[in-house]
């Protein structure tokens, strides 16, 4: 390991931190010389990765450059920046991360953690590459998330739900404006509409006094757009609906929306995995890890489990796993309600790995009253999906991975899903 990347290990010691002082100090001091022409900046409590990755795809195929920072990762820490949909090169990732630790040492030294360290090495490689469009994804929040401290020319805020209250606030229109105030003043931001008037009340009074002063913004208004989303509309397809409207706002082109949107290989959101890419049985992952978003999936999970259990005659198991959840039994009864109405063959509860948080003990979850006959407890997802390789097809059948997005780079690692090829957003560039 490089000593670039033993640095980067080591900034996890320092866990998280909100405010925007320390990032903005460093990337101050980098001096980037080129400064892409439309700086995109999506917010949300679901659907942000989504809108992230067909905004991505859709300027790969229309060959418009562009860099893509998101997170976690699921395989390889690389995989947070896409440039044109490719995890970046671990070359040029190596000589961000020194550009950003070199700047970090600078007397007064400041001390970055992991996050903040990955978002200003996008930032770098977003300058070194010249692309012509930077996506940044929030990581928690938006006023005080890293990716708030530099620069944007638009913005857009996906669904919103109530998630991490202990940081972000007690209800959803304290959490709605948190992530609202991604707003630059005097530039167009997007709003999914919500269904409560107070939020979108408290989205309006945010938006009309855009901008921080520790920035060195002057606070105004900026300019919002509010699009509305029918209530039987897919995930998908949502996030196509404001991708949309966010490039016809900032004039990109919106041509490759829908290509993109039956192209783009986003890894653990819905994802397909054949028998034999697996080596065994056919797989659906999907990083449902909050209880909107569990909520969100549940009818595609319903429709896929029907064509799996009625017109294929296949079946369905249940392998799950999650990190520590607000109320975990609330957030298990969605699930637990679609195995008493489609039966699983049989339920798999295991422990995802590499998290920010230790997972949720397969012993915990064990404890819930589970609708179902076989309920097996595994420590290691590996060992889970070793479980499964050793049975018939007939006692398995369609195998719906669901929970933690780590727990779904674990099995894509189990798959031998490492290369660039898997994880890029578009195959065979």
């Amino acid at each position: 390991m490089s000593d670039a990347r033993v640095w980067l290990e080591a900034t996890k010691k320092r866990g998280m931190a909100l405010g925007l002082k320390h990032t903005k100090t460093v990337l101050d001091r980098l001096q980037l010389a080129h400064r892409p022409a439309h700086i995109l900046h999506v917010a949300g409590s679901n659907g942000k990765g989504t809108v992230c990755a067909l905004m991505a795809g859709s300027l790969t195929i229309s060959n418009i450059s562009n860099l893509l920072f998101t997170s976690p990762h699921l395989i390889r820490v690389e995989e947070r920046i896409r440039v044109n949909g490719v995890p970046v090169g671990s070359e040029q990732f190596e000589r961000a991360l020194l550009a950003v630790h070199d700047a970090s040492i600078v007397h007064p030294e400041v001390r970055l953690t992991f996050f903040e360290v990955t978002y200003l090495a996008a930032m770098h490689c977003a300058s070194d590459s010249g692309v012509e469009v930077l996506i940044l994804e929030t990581g928690l929040g938006g006023r005080k998330d890293a990716t708030r401290s530099g620069p944007a020319t638009a913005s857009l805020v996906t669904a919103i739900s109530t998630e991490h209250r202990d940081i972000l606030g007690g209800d959803l229109a304290q959490i709605a404006r948190e992530k609202v105030a991604i707003a630059r003043p005097g530039c167009p931001i997007l709003l999914r509409k919500p269904q409560d008037a107070l939020v979108e009340q408290a989205m309006r009074g945010e938006v009309a006094m855009a901008g921080q002063t520790e920035l060195g913004e002057t606070p105004g208004k900026a300019f919002e757009t509010f699009v509305a989303i029918d209530a039987s509309t897919s995930v998908r397809r949502e996030a196509l609906v404001l991708a949309d409207a966010l490039f016809a706002a900032v004039g990109l082109p919106t041509e490759g929306l829908e290509k993109a949107y039956s192209q783009v290989n986003w890894p653990a959101r819905f994802q397909d995995i054949s028998s034999h890419s697996s080596g065994s049985h056919p797989y659906l992952l999907d990083a449902a890890h909050n209880p909107s978003g569990l909520q969100r999936v549940l009818a595609q999970l319903e429709q896929r489990i029907k064509v799996a259990s009625e017109a294929e005659g296949q079946g369905w198991s249940l392998l799950f796993g999650t990190s520590p959840q607000h109320d975990l039994a609330s957030f298990c009864q969605p699930l637990m309600t679609l195995c008493a109405r489609y039966p699983p063959r049989q339920i798999v509860l295991t422990e995802p790995q590499g998290g920010r948080y230790p997972a949720v003990s397969n012993a915990t979850l064990h404890a819930l009253t589970w609708p179902c006959s076989t309920v097996t407890p595994i420590a290691l997802p590996s060992d889970a999906v070793e479980h499964f390789s050793t049975q018939a097809p007939e006692n398995v059948g369609l195998i719906i991975s669901l929970g933690s997005l780590y727990m779904q780079g674990n099995l894509l690692e189990c798959f031998g899903h490492t290369s660039d090829e898997h994880l890029s957003l578009l195959a065979k560039q």
